[in-house]
């Protein structure tokens, strides 16, 4: 099979009573049966539908339609309003069946000899664009061979495939006095015409987006099995614009607009109607789906508009310079050619070699055209205080319509295309382009065409007729061929001014001493910028470990001009906006907690990052995206790894001594102390009182002495001088002796304790039963007696408690031991 795909723009009138099939069998030739499935797509039919076509009407107005597969086995006809209502014809094997070609010519009922007609009436609110499905009788998974091919003028069956043979869309004037022609339109027809060797004859009428009309003759275009559209840059290249050339072969990749896609800002599938357009079409209309399309416009005179200079990282009007360099950005409303000249010597011309010249292919919509930052001998614009001037020329075009033809085999009488409004029309001149299809039978002649032929002399003819239905052997065979037309305007001129910056932004050195954990780390960073141009809104970094913490950052002056603002710190990072002028120098202060944990080497790092579509010599990331981090623009090509905007710095931390933490201890009792690592105890000279420390270069040591109330000092510092400070509190010794004691294990009560014994050792615990029977003795208490082996009961103490002048103080009472049952 072959398949065609055209996009054109036309307004006629004429006074037809039927819009569908009819109009398509006009003209002589071969029918072309409408291919309908959502699922069944090959290299004939690449954008298959339901056979939809799509109608403007109006409140009160009624939509007729009728179909040849009305009612036969799946058969029907779907209709979907604008504001998502839903209708269909349903299976009724009278109501909407087309059942032979009299009543394909008659139209619809009332039309004397008309078919019976589904009927629906436009309610208020579903004013717009509906759209119409003409379900086949067969929706299978495999197409069922080819149609019979029948004559465009013959009598015709419909078949029971995939295939609509008769389909008619009719509006009726809200008065129901008349039908009115020129609504009906497609977005894509798919057609099948059941061999090679036959011709498709149909009159189509093309508008387009920008409101020029074309009437087109496909005049005998043959091709078994084709989809036609038309649109406004038929096969588009790598860059997405419209290519102007026809590719050597088929694939499922090839680069053209989905004919039903919405359009795009730059992507146009123009409408196919069936009659001229009717002159009551609005410009826009709402669709199904909430969303509008355009309809009828009034000719775009092609301008030129929004003409804007941007760097390539953001920036209006300012550009780094090379690499960054910057792009050109402009509106036009028809497709055409581009001249952009840079002024590189400001003297006002823009002829000389030093200048530089871009020039392309624009297309209707935004436009970028990116300037790499040299000038027209490939070298490097440098950085300069004054501003740029570019001039822009455009060529442009209006009325652009593409027909591509995939895998049409032959197209011996070449299409007849006549632009109807618009500068100079009537107008049929073609285009194309078939230099790169590599010949097989008959080819183009000529392959290219880029000036213009009339479509009456020679319309892009290829191919040799042929008695064989089953010969798909020609130049068109597995081939994608375009063909397009437009209409020439006066060239339009712009201009635009930016200006261009670089700046050599350092991090000139980050100084700081070794130091211990849990100690006070200071930095001073001193960053410059080396110019030539002032930076605004640069950013400072200063990233440290986790082992760093409670930073605070102060900054100043110390050469030129330079401020920062916006500091703040983040996870292990500090970021500040800074402007800094040429020449310039700025010092940040950096203090940071030491974790009491870190040990061994602690690093940290600053960075200078420029600011987007400002180059920095040695780095600069040409990739278009704003500068977020200085080591990524550093290590870029073209400067390759390392710069000068980053540095890092290592100290030696040594593991802070730990002295323990503070104790309360009880007045004439020992304390003992626990340090880490290795280090010396002292005390501090203003204490209360003179302690006695047992040992003072073992880190688990005693201390004595604690005869006075009051707070004791003591100082663990380890060989390089950092020390840590525990303090003993000692408090009055009265003792607690409890009454109850509850030995369950549960971590109170189990023992019984006397709080304070601890100061008075060796004092001695006599315990008796209520028949005064010694049950427990310890001439030295520790707290520890529990009760064990004894029944519950109420007992009797003596404690025999040691003063600290050698004299013994009898202390008595009772402690009831409480056992769990």
């Amino acid at each position: 099979m072959a398949f065609v795909v055209m996009l054109i723009n036309v307004i006629n009138t004429n006074n037809l009573l039927a819009e569908g099939s009819k109009e398509l069998n006009s003209n002589g030739g071969n029918r072309a049966y409408l291919f309908s499935s959502s699922t069944l797509n090959n290299a004939s039919f690449p954008f298959p539908t339901l056979g939809t076509m799509k109608v403007y009407v109006k409140a009160g107005e009624r939509i007729y339609v009728g179909s040849s597969a009305q009612g036969i086995s799946t058969g029907t006809i779907n209709l979907r309003a604008p504001d998502g209502n839903t209708y269909t014809s349903g299976t009724d094997a009278l109501v909407g069946l087309i059942q032979n070609r009299a009543q394909e010519q008659a139209g619809p009922l009332p039309n004397a000899g008309g078919y019976t007609p589904f009927i629906k009436t436009v309610q208020p609110g579903q004013e717009g664009v509906w759209e119409i499905d003409f379900i086949a009788g067969n929706l299978g998974s495999d197409l069922n061979g080819n149609p019979p091919t029948v004559a465009a003028n013959a009598n015709w069956t419909q078949p029971a495939a995939e295939y609509i043979t008769a389909f008619d869309v009719s509006v009726r004037n809200a008065a129901n006095t008349g039908f009115v022609n020129g609504r009906v339109y497609t977005q894509v027809f798919s057609g099948i015409l059941g061999t090679f060797n036959v011709g498709f004859n149909a009159i189509f009428h093309i508008l387009t987006k920008d409101g020029y009309q074309y009437i087109l003759n496909n005049n005998g275009q043959a091709g078994n099995g084709f989809t036609f559209f038309v649109n406004n840059k038929g096969f588009r290249g790598d860059d997405g614009k419209a290519s102007y050339k026809s590719i050597n072969g088929l694939s499922p990749n090839i680069n053209v607009q989905d004919p039903r896609a919405p359009d795009t800002e730059t992507d146009v599938t123009q409408k196919i109607f069936f009659n001229t357009p009717a002159a009551d079409l609005p410009a826009t209309a709402n669709t199904p789906g909430a969303a509008t399309t355009w309809l009828l416009q009034a000719p775009v005179v092609p301008v030129i508009s929004n003409v804007t200079f941007t760097g390539a990282e953001g920036t209006p009007g300012m550009a780094g310079t090379s690499p960054l360099g910057g792009n050109f950005n402009f509106n036009i409303t028809g497709n055409g050619t581009y001249v952009i000249t840079l002024d590189i010597n400001h003297n006002g011309l823009y002829t000389d070699a030093i200048d530089r010249k871009l020039t392309g292919q624009a297309n209707a919509g935004n436009n970028q055209v990116f300037w790499d930052g040299l000038d027209g001998n490939g070298n490097k614009v440098p950085a300069t205080n004054s501003t740029f001037q570019a001039g822009i020329t455009i060529a442009t075009t209006a009325g652009e319509v593409h027909f591509p033809f995939f895998d049409v085999e032959r197209n011996v009488n070449g299409l007849l295309l006549t632009r109807t409004n618009g500068t100079y029309a009537p107008d049929d001149s073609l285009y194309w382009d078939d230099s790169p299809i590599t010949v097989v039978g008959t080819p183009s002649n000529p392959v290219k065409n880029l000036t213009g032929l009339s479509s009456a002399i020679n319309g892009h003819k290829w191919g040799s007729t042929t008695t064989n239905p089953l010969n798909d052997a020609d130049f068109g065979n597995n081939k994608c061929i375009d063909t397009w037309s437009y209409i020439k305007s006066k060239p339009v001129i712009s201009s635009v001014s930016f200006v261009t910056r670089e700046a050599d932004l350092s991090v000139e050195s980050i100084t700081a001493s070794d130091a211990c954990s849990g100690q006070i780390a200071v930095y001073k960073v001193v960053v410059k910028n080396s110019g030539p141009d002032d930076v605004s809104g640069g950013q400072f970094s200063f990233d440290f470990p986790a082992t760093l913490t409670d930073v605070a950052v102060t900054s100043a002056s110390i050469t030129g001009i330079s401020a920062s603002s916006g500091g703040a710190v983040t996870a292990n990072a500090y970021h500040a906006n800074i402007d800094i002028a040429n020449g310039a120098v700025r010092t940040f202060t950096i203090t940071g907690n030491i974790a009491a944990t870190a040990n061994g080497d602690l690093a940290v790092s600053a960075g200078m990052l420029r600011p987007a579509d400002v180059t920095d010599p040695d780095a600069t990331n040409p990739d278009a995206a704003i500068p977020t981090d200085a080591a990524n623009e550093c290590d870029a090509l073209p400067s390759g790894v390392g710069c000068n905007n980053i540095k890092t710095n290592i100290i030696h931390v040594t593991l802070a001594p730990n002295a323990g933490p503070d104790q309360t201890i009880f007045q004439y009792a020992q304390a003992t102390m626990a340090g880490t690592g290795i280090g010396t105890w002292t005390q501090l000279a203003a204490d209360v009182a003179k302690a006695t420390i047992t040992n003072i270069t073992s880190p688990t040591t005693t201390i004595a002495g604690l005869d006075q109330l009051g707070l004791y000092h003591f100082l663990y510092t380890n060989i390089n001088g950092c020390a840590d400070t525990v303090v003993l509190k000692v408090i009055s010794t009265d003792l607690a002796i409890p009454n109850i004691i509850t030995p369950n294990n549960d971590g109170k009560n189990d023992v019984f304790k006397i709080v304070g014994l601890e100061s008075y050792p060796g004092s001695q615990l006599l315990i008796f039963n209520r028949w005064g029977n010694e049950v427990y003795r310890a001439d030295n208490y520790k707290n520890d007696w529990n009760g064990s082996g004894l029944a519950e009961a109420t007992y009797f103490y003596i404690l025999n408690r040691k003063e600290h002048t050698g004299e013994v103080t009898s202390l008595k009472g009772w402690v009831f031991l409480k056992l769990s049952k």
